[in-house]
């Protein structure tokens, strides 16, 4: 396919734009001959994960390093609650000025090895417009606003993410000690979370199951053949990030664990001792995933909801893509 970029251009006959196409096929040629040069030290000879639409997958590693020690959980049997969070949000429907949307946030909450309880909030109605984002209990950004008015998937992220850091903060304010579970990184970009910590006598660690974010292959080589829990470094600084497998048969995942007076090794502790661990994921954040997500009966119930509380006249809709882009079967 790469090699018939430029013949591909070639091959259209009588059209004026076909000179300047064709500069830049030739143009992209020297890119590929750049990326292949660039490339060659972090590419060549490397195992490598194929993505499958942006699905979560996990690597499998057959080699190891024999000079990594992992070091191996401690539990900490102390009858110390962890809160697990996890959040949803989706398109309800949209006018002319704004779309409204419903996000849901879900907490389990576990404690000596089993879980206890779990509370499901919401669902939140949001309507971002021009004006703002109403019912989000936040005020964006000119720039944040804009880049929700033009994308519904960003504009999805940035509700579930701010409702998820209001729980978050709520259960860090809250009295005793805990552990608290947000699902992804402490560190990623696009996560409130990582600008601005909450503060509190409990800890805060991002729980996550991203492989792109699991940038150590041989510690997950050697973690992934150890007996029992386990644990490896990987980054040091205010927040602490880890490799870890909470149960022998289990999986290795990356977490952040926030600043405090105990070592963060402890608070992996904690979680062995109070959680319990399927596969080696938290059942506390594996239940506030399940509660917090909406199914279709939720979502066709919450637009009954909603057109009946604002009185809203549904417009009736045809599938615009399957019909402006039709079926092409025609062979390339």
């Amino acid at each position: 396919m790469v090699a018939n970029m430029h013949n591909s251009v070639l091959s259209l006959p009588g059209l004026d734009e076909a000179a300047a196409l064709d500069s830049l096929a030739k143009e992209f040629e020297h890119d590929l001959e750049d990326l292949s040069r660039d490339a060659e030290r972090d590419l060549c000879g490397r195992r490598f994960v194929f993505s499958r639409y942006g699905r979560e997958l996990y690597p499998y590693f057959e080699e190891s390093a024999a000079d990594l020690v992992p070091g191996c959980i401690i539990p900490v049997k102390e009858g110390r609650p962890v809160a697990s969070v996890d959040s949803t949000c989706v398109l309800l429907g949209e006018t002319s000025r704004g779309a409204l949307y419903a996000s849901r946030a879900a907490v389990g909450v576990s404690s000596e090895g089993s879980l206890r309880r779990f509370f499901r909030l919401g669902p939140v109605l949001v309507y971002v417009s021009e004006a703002g984002a109403s019912g989000l209990g936040a005020s964006l950004s000119r720039e944040e606003l804009a880049l929700a008015l033009s994308d519904h998937a960003v504009a999805e992220r940035v509700v579930r993410n701010t409702i998820e850091a209001r729980v978050v903060e709520a259960l860090m304010k809250a009295e005793g000690e805990m552990v608290v579970m947000a699902d992804g990184s402490l560190k990623h970009p696009a996560s409130l979370l990582s600008a601005r910590l909450p503060s509190g006598r409990s800890r805060l660690v991002g729980f996550s199951k991203s492989s792109s974010l699991i940038f150590s292959e041989d510690a997950v080589c050697v973690l992934s053949r150890c007996a029992k829990p386990s644990f490896y470094p990987v980054e040091d600084g205010a927040v602490r990030t880890f490799l870890a497998k909470f149960s022998a048969d289990g999986l290795v995942f990356r977490l952040d664990v926030s600043p405090g007076e105990e070592a963060a090794e402890v608070v992996l502790g904690r979680l062995l001792w109070n959680d319990a661990f399927s596969s080696g994921y938290p059942d506390s954040l594996k239940v506030a995933h399940h509660l917090s997500v909406f199914s279709r009966a939720d979502c066709q119930a919450l637009r009954a909801m909603v057109a009946r509380r604002f009185r809203l006249r549904q417009l009736p809709t045809f599938p615009l893509r399957a019909i402006a882009l039709g079926s092409f079967k025609g062979g390339a």
